[in-house]
């Protein structure tokens, strides 16, 4: 006897196995050309994902949403992008592309936002001025956790290396980081000649790399470190640069304990009058 599925049940199976899947949110800083993003999305396709990221490169935009107006809205082009069904550009930096995604822009909102390949490392406390780690912490604001991912450079540039990392980190926030945000960096090796995942420190500074070209024909390009970047053996600088895959968890804007002193000391009304 052949027995025929109920199609209702059928596609309420589907619908059930779609709602398992983390549904994830891909963006860079560098643009939707990026080879990086391209790399990441390909990885990641048996997820639920939508890739939205800046039309062009916006790196050190931090966590910025840049200026747009409410009336007239932002720019967004729909893209071709390898085996994604959902991937677009927006005229605007990774935050505003996280912010519209969780305001249901492009469909259910993510439970996850996955920013990078990033080309080039983003260690130490200067991360703060990094696109690609504000788009990951701009995710926890609006209660979804986030993975940023970046590349130390090479000859030839290790994507794929990378891409492999990523999905492995992907699969750890799905199961033990509601909320979290974690930050990878990755040398720029073979996958056989990584040394493993290891727990890093920020670096005191660190390193970013900043390139703007706001004017035709002319480029301001800035490769930030200070003269401490990757003295110290615990920090993410010198443990990537070592062969190591860096693993930190960072926290977003939180409030710092109260201090002992009261608020009037800083400000009070009888004071205003003197």
């Amino acid at each position: 006897m052949t027995v025929v599925p109920d199609q209702a049940l059928v596609v309420d199976d589907h619908v059930k196995e779609q709602r398992r899947r983390p549904r994830i949110l891909i963006t860079n800083d560098d643009g939707i050309e990026s080879p990086g993003i391209h790399a990441l999305a390909r990885r990641l396709t048996h997820f639920d994902i939508v890739v939205v990221a800046p039309r062009e490169d916006m790196s050190g935009t931090g966590t910025a949403l840049g200026r747009f107006d409410p009336e007239a809205g932002v720019e967004m082009r729909k893209h071709e992008l390898d085996a994604v069904d959902q991937a677009y550009s927006v005229d605007g930096p990774p935050g505003l592309a996280v912010l519209a995604s969780a305001l249901g822009a492009f469909g259910r909102k993510p439970d996850m936002v996955v920013s990078g390949i990033n080309a080039g490392l983003n260690t130490g406390h200067s991360v703060i001025h990094s696109g690609t780690v504000g788009a990951a912490l701009t995710a926890r604001s609006l209660g979804m956790c986030g993975l940023a991912v970046s590349l130390d450079h090479s000859d030839p540039w290790q994507w794929e290396a990378a891409a492999q990392v990523s999905e492995s980190a992907v699969r750890w926030l799905a199961e033990h980081g509601a909320g979290a945000v974690l930050n990878v960096n990755v040398p720029g090796k073979p996958l056989s000649e990584i040394g493993g995942a290891t727990w890093a420190e920020l670096d005191e500074f660190g390193h970013i790399r900043l390139v703007t070209a706001n004017v035709p024909g002319e480029i301001l390009e800035f490769d930030v470190r200070s003269s401490t970047t990757g003295v110290d053996p615990r920090s993410d600088t010198a443990l990537c640069r070592e062969g190591f895959v860096t693993c930190t968890l960072l926290e977003s804007i939180e409030p710092a304990p109260t201090p002992e002193h009261p608020a009037t000391d800083i400000w009070a009304p009888d004071r205003a009058r003197e």
